[in-house]
């Protein structure tokens, strides 16, 4: 509907000939107002034909469209689904043309220069298209050791062999659990990976008090094709296995393990969850067969340190790039610090590397010593499950 939606206001007859007409308003973008301070800062009115039968031409050939918009949903409380029905009739012989239409309103909607992730947000039970993103180069996300690299083969591997897990009569699924101190890159790494396999987001919200077994059940077993699950935060669901606690969520651990391999979980799924505490996870969660591979995200080591530099100035000398990693304490600076402080000095490569000292002096990070993450410093855990 997003695509007929958008052709439809585009077309000639939206603009000149429309008489039934529903108006709508979009907001002006600062570069915009940048590039052109005189305009008006106001919000523009743009019409769209309105819900209701139109007739207009398409390659000299009349066209009857019904434009439909589902009515809320009162009696269930239920949220109102925002898609639309569009039901055309081509007034020709030619078959093609019907294709033809919805290419070209495809094109208008979604250009080959726009191509964007979709991000689904789990609602009502139901998966819901929350936003579109730009997607995330692979370079931009720092990880140590290849991890990423890493992340992303084993990902591609495992998508290009279902034929070998049903002929074995394995269950054609994955599950990652990337954890490590808070700002480190795991849901970056996330993102950075669904870029690179082209592939949408499903973020699952194990807190929304919309949600019980039943409806976690229905979500994992109609994950939106081609697209990767993300729970974030997982140990802030369930921080012990409690039963007849008050807490938002409905969902019961024990529902949530059958969602995630139960009889009625999806297949082809990749699912990737995240923490900050792995040690407050229970053990039945992230056993073999839920997450099949575990990865530790840590504190950026000068390698980072000096890659991410160099993203920010790529003219940089090589001892200048040495003179900001070398500051780099073990243990102690999340990659978003580093980040944020290159941001801050984007124009000012010199001061960059003279006030690194001062910021993380600053820092109030401490050295993790809770059980798993006493080296942080080293090479990422990664167990790998056969």
């Amino acid at each position: 509907s997003d695509v007929c939606s958008s052709d439809l206001a585009q077309h000639t007859y939206a603009r000149n000939r429309a008489r039934s007409l529903t108006v709508k308003t979009e907001s002006i973008d600062y570069d915009e107002r940048r590039d052109n301070p005189s305009m008006d800062p106001r919000p523009r009115i743009l019409f769209t034909p309105a819900p209701g039968v139109h007739w207009l031409f398409f390659r000299h050939r009349l066209v009857c469209l019904h434009r439909e918009r589902p009515k809320p949903k009162d009696s269930s409380g239920q949220a109102v689904n925002v898609r639309e029905c569009f039901n055309i009739t081509i007034f020709s012989r030619d078959r093609k043309l019907a294709q033809l239409l919805i290419e070209e309103a495809r094109d208008v909607a979604i250009p080959k220069s726009e191509v964007r992730l979709m991000v689904h947000r789990a609602g009502q039970g139901y998966w819901m298209e929350q936003m579109k993103r730009l997607p995330r180069p692979v370079e931009s996300v720092i990880l140590a050791n290849g991890l990423m690299e890493d992340l992303i083969e084993d990902a591609k591997n495992f998508l290009s062999k279902r034929e070998w897990y049903v002929q074995r009569g394995i269950p054609y699924r994955r599950g990652y659990l990337l954890h490590g101190p808070p700002g480190t890159g795991k849901s970056s790494a996330v993102v950075a990976l669904a870029s690179a396999l082209q592939m949408d987001i499903a973020v699952l919200s194990l807190g929304d008090s919309s949600l019980d077994d039943n409806s976690i059940s229905e979500l994992f077993s109609s994950i939106p094709v081609n697209a990767v699950v993300l729970m974030e935060d997982i140990d802030c669901a369930f921080l012990e296995r409690k039963e007849g606690e008050d807490k938002r969520s409905k969902v019961t651990f024990s529902g949530l393990l059958n969602a995630i391999d139960g009889v009625a979980a999806g297949e082809g799924r990749l699912l990737f969850t995240t923490t900050n505490h792995i040690e407050r996870l229970d053990p039945a969660l992230i056993r073999p067969g839920r997450i099949d591979r575990k990865l530790f995200i840590g504190h950026a080591n000068r390698e980072q340190a000096e890659r991410l530099f160099l993203r920010f100035f790529p003219d940089a000398s090589e001892a200048q790039s040495r003179a900001f990693s070398e500051r780099i304490p073990p243990c102690r600076v999340t990659m978003s610090a580093l980040q944020t402080h290159l941001l801050m000095y984007s124009e000012d490569i010199e001061g960059a590397i003279a006030q690194l000292d001062e910021m993380i002096a600053s820092l109030e990070y401490s050295v993790p010593t809770t059980e798993g993450q006493e080296n942080s410093c080293k090479s990422p855990e990664q167990v790998p499950v056969p």
